[in-house]
């Protein structure tokens, strides 16, 4: 059986021809196309939804974005995309753990590493003691325009500007109060004092910083001056002590002092009251006895002398003896000693 054999045509390319002169001839428009989707690609952004993004175009805020998918046009456009809503914290005195702690749903986390920052917790007070102070600033940004323009582009220097403000507004305070105060009573205070100040001091920089709450974690005593503390803190309630035993011992006796003085006066009152009565009672007695010596002058005499012989007979140590009276009527007194008494019963001389 006869092969038919096929010539090829001179003039035909093939399949990988054809695709080589099609790239060769529209290379230019294939050039202008990988650039133009590559320049698209990087001019296209995206901001996270609790964020915005200043777009400056040479260099001058052109516009704030919202979260989404946005364009910039190249190479005039630079934009920062600023956490705006997003809650922040700066810690003082200790750091948090952010890789294992649980999130506090005001922003903050809840468990604190064992990294203590001596240098950020020793305060001085204004009675000269060490305190040692671990506290929170929770914010947020509330102008991203201020916030990119009014503080350094790294966020290290954003970082070191905020602490470094924080830290001489704290000193501050605690400068301007006692020791005990920023151990105890004075915590809620020293918040408020804090927020106002720093507030105020990110507004008149125009920072575009807006804070939530400073926290105050705790305040302790400096290691410096815990032994000293100590015994003051005894000494003072040692004292405590003795002016409660004080007080007491007071509380027993005064109002037993002021019951006997009570009674005194009444005693005295009492005295007063009989010595007077008595007084006007013998005043109006002699005024009387003057009026009757005025009438009949012997007979008061008489009264007189029978009362007061009445006074002296109750002292007198005298015995009666019966059947003596002589025949007038008259009894004779025999003056003899109390045990010596006789009776003619008895036989006695």
């Amino acid at each position: 059986m006869a092969k038919v054999i096929i010539m090829p045509d001179p003039d035909d390319p093939g399949l990988q021809g054809k695709i080589l002169r099609f790239f060769l001839r529209h290379v230019l428009w294939i050039v202008i196309f990988v650039v133009m989707a590559l320049a698209a690609m990087r001019n296209i952004y995206t901001i996270p939804s609790d964020s915005k993004g200043i777009v400056l175009r040479f260099g001058a805020i052109s516009q704030v974005v919202g979260p989404g998918l946005h364009f910039k046009i190249p190479f005039s456009d630079e934009v920062y995309v600023i956490p705006a809503a997003r809650k922040q914290s700066l810690e003082f005195g200790f750091r948090f753990d952010g890789a294992t702690a649980p999130r506090d749903p005001r922003g903050g986390d809840l468990r604190r590493s064992d990294r203590p920052i001596a240098e950020e917790k020793l305060m001085l007070t204004r009675d000269n003691k060490l305190i040692e102070v671990e506290w929170v600033m929770h914010f947020h940004i509330g102008a991203p325009e201020e916030y990119v323009f009014n503080l350094p582009v790294s966020s290290a220097g954003k970082e070191k500007i905020l602490r470094d403000l924080c830290m001489a507004t704290m000193r501050r305070i605690f400068a301007s109060v006692m020791f005990d105060e920023g151990l105890t009573s004075g915590k809620q205070k020293i918040q408020e004092d804090a927020f106002q100040s720093l507030q105020a001091t990110f507004k008149d920089l125009k920072m575009g910083i807006q804070i939530d709450e400073v926290l105050l974690q705790e305040t302790n005593v400096s290691d410096v001056i815990k032994d000293e503390y100590n015994s003051v803190t005894t000494a003072e309630e040692q004292v405590k002590t003795m002016i409660y035993q004080a007080e007491a011992h007071a509380n027993k006796v005064i109002p037993e002092a002021e019951g006997q003085a009570s009674v005194l006066l009444n005693e005295g009152e009492s005295y007063k009251f009989k010595r007077v009565s008595e007084a006007e009672g013998e005043a109006a007695r002699l005024n009387l006895l003057q009026e009757a010596y005025k009438l009949n002058p012997e007979l008061t005499r008489l009264n007189m002398w029978a009362e007061g012989m009445t006074e002296v007979w109750k002292k007198l140590k005298i015995v009666f003896v019966e059947g003596l009276s002589d025949a007038n009527g008259t009894l004779k007194v025999l003056p003899l000693p109390p045990d010596a008494v006789y009776r003619r019963s008895e036989g006695g001389n």
